[in-house]
């Protein structure tokens, strides 16, 4: 086994230098005991502005009594936009449609500048109006007056605007029920007010 051998000239400059190092810290080691404050106070003003509130509503924040988030009112609309525009899906989408009815009022109030919400309440009204009903033509009429007047410089607010000036109200009652130009009930009158058997 070989041993080491270490030279004295090594190890004196070795030390040499541990000694220079802790002489030059003991100033900074004997300032440390003593404070730094001199009890003297400044005052200082500090002004700033409020904290805006946030423009984009987070994605597990819900809205509505079916709790709909930003993302399930979206995730909702584009499920009843693949079920289609046929009548016999319209039961089935009664309930998501008043969930998301409830939900964008409540986000619009809460977060009016969300960059989101011009978006999914234009994509509610044009779903809407391919209903071909009544109330849901009704609501989307509102729905795109909002936006007119909400977002009128928004990609949906000019769409809504282009949609209100080839908007045509649909009946609120059934065509297909009125009497024919050959029947004897073709008056309106008699139509709307039938008189009783003797």
């Amino acid at each position: 086994m070989r041993a080491f051998h270490l030279d004295r000239p090594l190890i004196v400059p070795g030390v040499l230098i541990a000694l220079s190092l802790a002489t030059a810290c003991s100033p900074v080691l004997a300032s440390a005991g003593a404070p730094h404050d001199n009890d003297v106070w400044t005052p200082v003003k500090v002004t700033a502005a409020p904290i805006a509130p946030p423009r984009q509503a987070p994605a597990d924040e819900y809205f509505g009594p079916e709790r709909l988030s930003n993302l399930g009112v979206r995730n909702a609309l584009r499920d009843m936009q693949l079920e289609g525009d046929s009548p016999l899906a319209l039961p089935q989408q009664l309930d998501r449609i008043r969930a998301i009815e409830d939900a964008l009022g409540i986000w619009a109030d809460r977060y009016p500048y969300d960059t989101w919400l011009p978006g999914a309440t234009l994509d509610f009204a044009k779903f809407l109006q391919r209903k071909d009903q009544p109330f849901a033509d009704d609501l989307a009429h509102g729905y795109l007056i909002f936006l007119d007047e909400r977002y009128p410089g928004t990609r949906a607010g000019f769409e809504a605007h282009a949609l209100l000036g080839s908007y045509r109200p649909l009946p609120a009652f059934d065509m297909s029920s009125a009497p024919s130009f050959g029947d004897p009930r073709a008056s309106v009158g008699t139509y709307l007010y039938p008189k009783t058997r003797r």
